[in-house]
């Protein structure tokens, strides 16, 4: 009987699977404006991450020939509200998934120069592939004393 019993146990937990982080592949993106209102955005980092064309179109514009592909990926967007100052967003990487989450880690605040003389929104944009169990995108900003999430942001279908 003892003998059944453990190696049921070990059959049961020879099927259980746990999720393992693995890599995701990034693709930073240039050449992007935020043509979006500010109302859209709140004070400091936003995180977005756009799934359908519909969403696109209202960040980016219509008629666009770089649209992402979002059969097979999604977009995440770094963007701040508009402002003089010289900043540069960055995907320093995209981490791993693991079961139904993706790890993002940021940096938003580096200050590249001087003031500018005209407003604009800082942003940064990538594409990552379309994970079909995955419900959330954790932002985190990299910061001396250790990570910081930002926000965690629900993948709309």
């Amino acid at each position: 009987m003892n003998k059944l019993i453990i190696t049921l146990c070990i059959m049961l937990l020879g099927t259980v699977s746990f999720a393992q982080p693995t890599e995701v592949q990034a693709k930073k993106l240039s050449g992007y404006f935020f043509s979006g209102s500010d109302a859209m955005l709140k004070d400091g980092p936003n995180c977005f991450v756009i799934t359908k064309p519909q969403e696109f179109e209202k960040f980016f514009g219509k008629g666009r020939a770089d649209t992402p592909h979002f059969s097979k990926e999604w977009m995440l967007v770094l963007i701040m509200p508009a402002t003089k100052k010289d900043i540069q967003l960055e995907f320093n990487r995209i981490s791993m998934k693991a079961g139904t989450f993706v790890e993002v880690y940021c940096d938003f605040n580096k200050l590249r120069g001087k003031m500018l003389t005209y407003e604009t929104n800082p942003i940064a944009v990538c594409t990552i592939p379309k994970f079909e169990k995955v419900k959330t995108i954790n932002f985190y900003e990299e910061r001396k004393k250790g990570l910081e999430l930002v926000t965690s942001v629900e993948v709309k279908r």
